[in-house]
């Protein structure tokens, strides 16, 4: 009889953000200090035209399922980057 070693993988929850910048002019500049977070993966990000020449961030990241700190540690260190005015959660759903 075979022994298996049952290994279970902590799950990831996807959290996507709304970002409104400082300031216009400085759109890609913010969506690559997205990139620097370390308090989440960064997954994906694009421009959204929000009407008037006024655009915003959509931005995907991960962070592990079981960690209760996680989505507040990294709301916390998105608004904390100097060219995010506001980062906003959006939609949350399990990977």
């Amino acid at each position: 009889m075979e022994k298996r070693l049952l290994v279970t993988k902590m799950g990831k929850t996807l959290i996507i953000y709304k970002i409104k910048v400082v300031e216009m002019e400085k759109l890609d500049e913010a969506l690559e200090s997205l990139k620097t977070v370390k308090s989440g993966e960064f997954r994906d990000a694009k421009r959204e035209p929000i009407g008037f020449g006024v655009e915003i961030i959509k931005a995907a990241f991960t962070v592990p399922e079981k960690d209760d700190k996680a989505v507040e540690d990294l709301t916390k260190a998105l608004n904390e980057l100097e060219l995010v005015e506001e980062a906003e959660m959006q939609e949350m759903t399990l990977l």
